[in-house]
């Protein structure tokens, strides 16, 4: 079996990396082509195949602001590129890890060559490309129809895309189609449960991410100082920074310095591993969230979470794992009361063995397979 990888966003996040690691120890040979926004990603995430003849191929040019909007165009010659630089004909299966971009060139490669896809849907499909691009929506179509079948990372980010307003009534008919798959975390989580963790009275509460709007970070600290006057106990811990609210949030720490800690970047995972056993709680409330692997790890030592209703893990546990909540300070308000105040949450029966990439890989496989014969 050789499989081809439509990833644009390869270099920018570690999962992908880490299923197509895993699918390489199954044996499994891949091609990896990641379409390039700038020259220094190159190199970022890659790593050395087993599997002969496996390869990362990057896109011979790199994609420009203005192909955001021109769309058609940016997949055109994306699409005139792939077959100038790989083997089609070697191809038995593509794996496009987005709905849009990736999705719209493994739907061109089926129709020009027969290639069955697997396509998986992710945040910025729902809440970018719904939202503003509402002229691809007759491409979405033809693109779901199409394909073998159709990835979720998670429950809750299916239930939004099939009840979104501008396609629930055109799409429905395509969700028999679908699986949920999560995204795993790494061995170290897994290899060190402390789901059984004695609880205390301590209010620490965690935030790991970056310091930006969709994290709202910003919003966790206004509503924490509201609740302080009756919760005088709670701190709050910050791991990560950047993004465009850094600033704000750095002045916000100085001003609340002593209810506030500041821990700056932190790589070491083991490090990290300790800072969550430190705390008591683990608060990520994103305004949009495809997955989330800071909630999993959150878990695995034992924190409970709280998480953005219809976004990320929400609707995955059916183990009382936290709270969820909107992003809006109100709400925050409400939730965070209610995180804090109750003592009834069950994470020790929480299969993490779902989210153990080995295990993750293999369902991919099945699916790959799948699509091969089924074409």
């Amino acid at each position: 079996m050789k499989v081809l990888h439509i990833c644009n966003d390869y270099s920018y996040s570690k999962v992908y990396k880490n299923l197509y690691q895993e699918l390489d120890n199954h044996g499994i040979e891949q091609i990896i082509y990641h379409p390039l926004r700038k020259e220094s990603n190159k190199g970022k995430n890659s790593f050395e195949f087993k599997t002969q003849n496996s390869k990362l191929i990057y896109s011979s040019f790199l994609l420009k602001t203005y192909h955001r909007i021109l769309f058609r165009v940016k997949i055109r010659i994306l699409f005139k590129d792939i077959k100038e630089n790989i083997d089609i004909q070697s191809v038995d299966v593509t794996y496009a890890t987005t709905l849009f971009s990736d999705g719209a060139i493994a739907y061109q490669l089926k129709k020009k060559f027969g290639i069955p896809y697997v396509v998986a849907v992710r945040s910025t499909d729902v809440n970018f490309f719904l939202r503003y691009r509402p002229d691809l929506i007759p491409l979405m179509q033809g693109i779901l129809q199409n394909a073998s079948k159709i990835i979720f990372i998670s429950k809750g980010l299916r239930d939004l895309f099939y009840n979104h307003p501008k396609i629930k009534e055109i799409v429905y008919r395509h969700r028999e189609n679908t699986i949920v798959i999560p995204n795993g975390i790494e061995n170290l989580w897994l290899e060190n449960l402390y789901v059984n963790r004695v609880q205390n009275h301590a209010q620490n509460l965690l935030f790991v991410g970056r310091f930006d709007t969709n994290k709202n970070v910003e919003n966790v600290i206004k509503a924490l100082v509201y609740l302080k006057a009756d919760y005088p106990n709670v701190r709050l811990n910050l791991v990560g920074g950047g993004g465009d609210k850094e600033q704000l949030v750095h002045d916000l720490i100085v001003r609340h310095k002593d209810w506030i800690s500041y821990l700056g970047y932190i790589y070491d995972k083991v490090e990290l591993l300790h800072i969550y056993r430190q705390n008591n709680y683990f608060i990520m409330p994103s305004i949009f969230e495809t997955f989330g692997l800071v909630y999993i790890e959150a878990l695995s030592q034992g924190l409970p979470v709280l998480y953005t209703k219809n976004q990320g893990i929400d609707g995955i546990f059916s183990e009382r794992i936290g709270i969820g909540t909107s992003p809006d300070i109100e709400a925050l308000v409400h939730n965070l009361r209610e995180l804090l105040d109750k003592d009834n949450f069950d994470l020790s029966s929480i299969d993490f063995d779902s989210y153990n990439w080995c295990n993750i890989a293999v369902d991919y496989v099945d699916i790959f397979e799948e699509a091969i014969k089924g074409c």
